[in-house]
């Protein structure tokens, strides 16, 4: 969220305060904070049948095909109707399963229209091998409605898998891949004056900790803006280290609005700081579900990796225990002191005071909290990161 917009809402806020209108500031943090975090954003992926866009888009989920919320894969299509799948544990972001483009009769400015081109934010174009007429003819419509897209190639495992097979003695994976990135940038130079080679994106879904899966996150972190960034970049897979960090500092722009909240909402006549507490433990728990930290996530994630257990290397108190109202309160005393919780009990019966003083002292307090606990919660991801996959770039 952008620094300038944090500032000018803290103003609002304190002005309120210090007027007394305490219900309004609070609603005031409530809806910026609501805006920010239930922006949509709309990603769709096409391509021909069969060129692992289903495994693509559970990659982008941060899920494997035989998760209970991954999307099928191995199914023939048979319908003009796209398919959502939304983020699992950030619904604002949607990914859109494509009907396939691999048919004679395909009409690329009918295809757009018949699938609802104006809901996406960007395309992403898949092909499992050289790009095709048809792959060039909806990128040209897509340009014309002046939407982003993004060349992918998808199955490049498969492809170095079968050229080691074949040629065990020469094989090089360098030069394979820069074979294939070449033979997609003769196919698409001669109609996209912009291209590059590397406007072409080399993915293994089954390995998207490889090639260029990173790069192509960072490209999308690059050229969003404002809010559909946040829940973008909340909603990234942990393929790796720079993943990891990228999200983290997408919710650390949120930090002062959640302080805000969970300080004004027990300054707010009729609430108390039992929901300060509450707030804070929401937030936290949605940290922890955001790097896929909690129970069922941990679980599937040793289950994909093959490792037994992953979650006694953990070390965030927020992650190795169940988040409840006595940890959060355990762990804002911890860090902040007995004097705090002290002078927060004594500022509650003093309502014009508890706006003025308490408010801003529980809004630092709250502050130091979230920071430190995302600091901890971020590098718990990069160890499970480690040890399911044996590298962490």
């Amino acid at each position: 969220m952008d620094s300038s917009t944090t500032e000018q809402l803290g103003k609002e806020v304190k002005e309120a305060l210090e007027r007394g209108d305490t219900a309004g500031a609070f609603e005031k943090v409530k809806k910026c904070l609501s805006d920010v975090e239930n922006t949509p954003l709309n990603v769709a992926i096409t391509g021909e049948s069969g060129s692992g866009k289903s495994t693509f888009i559970n990659a982008l989920r941060g899920l494997g095909d035989e998760d209970e919320e991954s999307a099928k894969t191995n199914v023939v299509e048979t319908t003009m109707k796209p398919t959502p799948y939304p983020h699992p544990k950030n619904k604002s972001v949607t990914y859109w399963d494509l009907p396939g483009i691999g048919t004679p009769n395909f009409k690329a400015n009918a295809y757009l229209d018949k699938v609802q081109f104006q809901r996406y934010d960007f395309f992403i174009i898949i092909a499992s091998e050289r790009f095709k007429e048809n792959h060039i003819l909806l990128a040209e419509e897509i340009q014309k409605m002046k939407k982003k897209f993004y060349f992918v190639r998808s199955k490049i495992d498969q492809d170095l898998q079968n050229s080691q097979t074949r040629r065990a003695k020469t094989f090089n994976e360098k030069k394979i891949l820069d074979t294939i990135r070449q033979d997609c940038f003769n196919s698409l130079k001669c109609y996209f004056k912009y291209i590059t080679g590397d406007s072409v994106f080399l993915v293994s879904s089954f390995q998207p900790e490889k090639f260029d899966f990173s790069r192509l996150l960072k490209t999308f972190e690059e050229e969003l803006q404002g809010h559909k960034r946040y829940v973008y970049l909340r909603a990234l897979p942990n393929i790796s280290s720079q993943a990891i960090q990228m999200k983290k500092q997408a919710l650390e722009s949120t930090v002062a609005l959640v302080a805000l909240q969970a300080s004004a909402v027990s300054i707010v006549p009729g609430l108390s700081d039992v929901n300060e507490i509450l707030s804070l433990s929401y937030h936290i728990k949605g940290y922890v579900e955001s790097f896929g930290l909690d129970e069922k996530s941990l679980s599937n994630l040793a289950e994909r990796s093959g490792r037994s257990n992953l979650k006694h290397l953990m070390k965030s108190p927020f992650v190795i225990k169940e988040i409840t109202y006595n940890l959060v309160s355990r762990e804002l005393e911890k860090r902040n002191g007995a004097a705090y919780m002290i002078a927060k009990r004594f500022f509650s019966w003093f309502p014009l005071l508890s706006a003025v003083v308490s408010g801003p002292m529980s809004a630092t307090a709250c502050s130091d909290l979230l920071y430190s606990a995302l600091n901890e919660i971020a590098d718990d991801a990069k160890v499970a990161l480690e040890a399911a996959f044996g590298c962490s770039e």
